[in-house]
Order: C-alpha cells, then sequence, then structure tokens
C-alpha cells in the first residue's frame, strides 16, 4: 500500500515521491505524513501538497503519540514537530541518537554523549523531556 505525492515547496519546483506503507509516518495533524527522501525529513499535507517541515540530515523518525509529537532524528540532533510545526530542535549526543521508548517519564533515548562513549562502543540511556527537549536524566 502506497502512492505518489506531488510536492510542492513554497521556494522550488514540485518534485514526486513515493511513499510505501512502511516509509511514512503519522504525525499530530491527521492531513500530515512524515518521510524520509534524499536525506531530509519532511512533514508535508498531503491535501495541499506542501511541505511543512523540512529538516536536512534525518536518519531515523518516531511517532511519539503520548505527546502528540512526531521526532525526526539526526546522527545527534532531535526535531520534534507538533500539531503547530517545529516544537523543538535539540542537540542531544554527538552520535548514534535513538529513541528507545516513549513514557510517562519522557523519550526515553541512547546516543553517544562523550568521545569516552564512542571509543568504548557504548551508547548512554537518557530521557528527554517533551515539552522542551532537554536533557533531564541519564540512566
Amino acid at each position: 500500500m502506497g502512492g505518489v505525492l506531488r510536492i510542492t515547496p513554497l521556494d522550488g519546483q514540485p518534485w514526486d515521491v513515493a511513499v510505501g506503507a512502511p516509509n511514512w509516518w503519522r504525525t499530530p495533524v491527521p492531513t500530515e505524513i512524515a518521510f524520509i527522501s534524499d536525506g531530509h525529513g519532511f512533514v508535508v499535507d498531503v491535501v495541499t501538497h506542501e511541505v511543512r517541515v523540512d529538516v536536512p540530515g534525518v536518519i531515523r523518525i518516531t511517532e511519539d503519540e503520548r505527546h502528540d509529537l512526531v521526532l525526526l532524528i539526526e546522527d545527534g540532533v532531535m526535531t520534534a514537530v507538533g500539531p503547530h510545526g517545529i516544537r523543538w530542535r535539540s542537540d542531544l549526543a554527538i552520535g548514534d541518537l535513538k529513541v528507545r521508548a516513549i513514557d510517562a517519564r519522557g523519550i526515553r533515548c541512547s546516543g553517544f554523549l562523550t568521545q569516552s562513549d564512542v571509543y568504548r562502543g557504548i551508547p548512554t540511556l537518557f530521557i528527554v523531556e517533551p515539552n522542551h527537549g532537554t536533557l533531564v536524566r541519564v540512566e
């Protein structure tokens, strides 16, 4: 299941993107989806075909229904998109940033926080506060 969307950016030429069932994520806005294309994380309105958010370097996307967000994840930076656009953007790690779980405590992540983490190859577990994107606790 999927389809082809014609996307019309505000400052560029329209382009088509093929979006398959495993390659897109829901957002807090029912008419918008998120997907990764050419190394960019996009949030696009499927009715108007407008690009609402374009974040370069995105390698993962995670839905956060608990906090009404979609999370666009780069190697060390997370951008949270809510119903009214980008809510926050936080530089959280120096690499390998991943969302592990989302619960009442916040957005539970892992990533390399220090060069020591990188050398050991062992990411640190931490919690991100979902309203402001601040790292609130290292586990």
